[in-house]
């Protein structure tokens, strides 16, 4: 097979981001290759995965950790996210549950012809969410719940499509077990992205975004999201510089044929790295 295409300095520099390994390395426990894993066993990550080691990588051996990965993995590990902090060369990272994370639609409204306000919707199960809906539900320009509630609970909110928050000027993205699933298409959009500095990282290197830059920093317990909004209805061409630098950021990830060498790359750097424990 012939060798890969060279990637630009862009892209090298985000293949030294996704995949760390400092070779050799055996890989110990149990190990996956690509040509025993079946779609039929009726997840998203296995046709993901299958489609990033296809057709170089079909024979090698590796080892997979799918879901919401928030630990750094014992043995380097093909993973959809990982934390951003530590040492996390283990957690290789390939673009997974594309179906549910990789959506980009199309914005039709301008900034300024939004509502003047902010808007999220998602399940609450976690602590830091409940503690948002508790601090977000005092501010009457924040429209913010969780719509899996009973109807009688005070943090309940109706659902709202995707299309439905792009009616917004600004639509807050808060983590739940790791990244946040909104933050992709938020960024992509008209609307400016209300966050606090990301814990979690996925393809979409979370970790490189700079508060300020790319999205509206907004403290960890949420306490000044008041002073936010307050700050960007008053300064909105600095919004609007926000939202240009995220689409920016995003374009990037849009080119498909670039980003299927850029898996592939990632690929060969994990199995240049690690070896089974098989031929040991």
């Amino acid at each position: 097979m012939s060798a890969l295409a060279a990637l630009n300095e862009a892209q090298s520099l985000r293949l030294q981001a996704y995949c760390k390994l400092q070779g050799p390395i055996v890989l110990s426990g149990p190990t996956k290759r690509a040509r025993d894993m079946s779609l039929r066993e009726g997840s998203h990550y296995v046709g993901d995965l299958l489609g990033c080691l296809y057709p170089r990588f079909l024979s090698q051996r590796f080892v997979k950790e799918f879901g919401d990965v928030n630990w750094i993995p014992a043995v380097p590990a093909f993973v959809k996210s990982r934390p951003i902090y530590g040492d996390n060369r283990n957690a290789v990272l390939l673009p997974l549950d594309v179906r549910r994370h990789w959506f980009f639609p199309y914005d039709p409204f301008s900034f300024h012809s939004k509502i003047p306000a902010m808007v999220w919707r998602g399940a609450s199960f976690q602590a830091h969410r409940q503690l948002f809906l508790q601090q977000s539900s005092v501010i009457s320009s924040c429209d913010a719940g969780d719509p899996g509630l009973p109807v009688d609970h005070p943090q309940y909110r109706p659902w709202l499509s995707t299309y439905q928050q792009l009616r917004f000027k600004y639509i807050i993205s808060v983590e739940g077990n790791d990244v946040a699933t909104n933050l992709k298409w938020i960024m992509h959009s008209n609307s400016l992205c209300f966050m606090a500095k990301p814990k979690f990282e996925t393809w979409f290197l979370e970790s490189q975004l700079v508060g300020g830059v790319h999205y509206a920093e907004i403290a960890e317990d949420f306490s000044n999201l008041q002073q936010v909004f307050d700050y960007y209805e008053s300064h909105p061409d600095e919004a609007l510089a926000i939202i240009r630098e995220a689409q920016a950021y995003t374009r990037q990830f849009l080119d498909k044929a670039s980003e299927r060498l850029l898996t592939q790359h990632v690929c060969q750097a994990y199995f240049s790295a690690v070896s089974p424990p098989e031929i040991h």
